[in-house]
């Protein structure tokens, strides 16, 4: 029996074969972007404070090698 495309179609619809893939792939990409919504942030935030030590730094090894 050769079957409409239009039953074909209703068969793939009403499939639940690659709902587990869907959902992993959604999940996946919730986590992602949780940790972007965390790494972003912390890494913008920590650039001011590791300028700030690398000038003590640099005022430290200046004011030891001063004679």
């Amino acid at each position: 029996m050769v079957r409409r495309p239009l039953d074909l179609w209703n068969a793939f619809v009403r499939a639940e074969d690659g709902a587990v893939t869907v959902d992993w792939i959604v999940l996946t990409a919730a986590i992602i972007g949780l940790c972007l919504l965390v790494t972003i942030p912390a890494y913008t935030s920590s650039s001011g404070v590791a300028q700030a030590l690398a000038a003590r730094l640099v005022e430290i090894v200046t004011s030891l090698s001063a004679p």
